[in-house]
């Protein structure tokens, strides 16, 4: 080992030093680590999360939500748009309406009439509309559709009106 040269000395002596430093690592106590376990960290956030809603639900004035949603709920007494005496005069119209079982008096105007692929379609006051359909005007319902006429529900009364086809 005498003849070592100045590069196998310093190459010596670097692998000298890192058996010593992996000595000193292995022999020395380690710091403990953190180990987390993540049971036990649910169970914590769990906790955490129904502690912070039960205490949000306490804390809110939830009385005022319950009356606002139980009064929104009800049938009005009246119109907050209309003074009282345009009020009585509509409550009025109102109580003979229901009263009366006539239904008004609407015209219907068949004017065409289509069938594509087994589908029959009646063109009535300018609109398409297939059997069962309800109609524009409220509370009518296409009944049935013919090349002749149409059959045309008022589903508040259960009457039927038949239209003719206009030619």
């Amino acid at each position: 080992m005498a003849n070592l040269g100045t590069r196998e000395k310093i190459i010596i002596g670097i692998v000298g030093i890192l058996i010593l430093y992996a000595a000193v690592d292995i022999l020395t106590p380690k710091k403990k680590t953190i180990e987390f376990d993540m049971k036990q960290k649910t169970e914590e956030l769990k906790t955490f999360v129904t502690t912070l809603s039960t205490g949000i639900g306490k804390d809110a004035p939830n009385s005022i939500g319950v009356l606002v949603f139980s009064r929104a709920e009800k049938d009005w007494a009246g119109d907050p748009f209309l003074d009282d005496k345009s009020f009585r005069a509509w409550s009025q119209t109102r109580e003979l309406v229901k009263d009366s079982v006539v239904a008004p008096k609407i015209e219907f105007v068949y004017s065409g009439y289509l069938e594509i692929k087994g589908k029959r379609m009646a063109i009535i006051n300018g609109m398409e509309y297939g059997e069962g359909e309800a109609l524009d005007v409220k509370g009518y319902v296409l009944k049935s559709v013919s090349p002749t006429g149409v059959v045309i529900e008022n589903r508040r009364i259960g009457a039927t009106v038949n239209v003719p086809l206009l030619e």
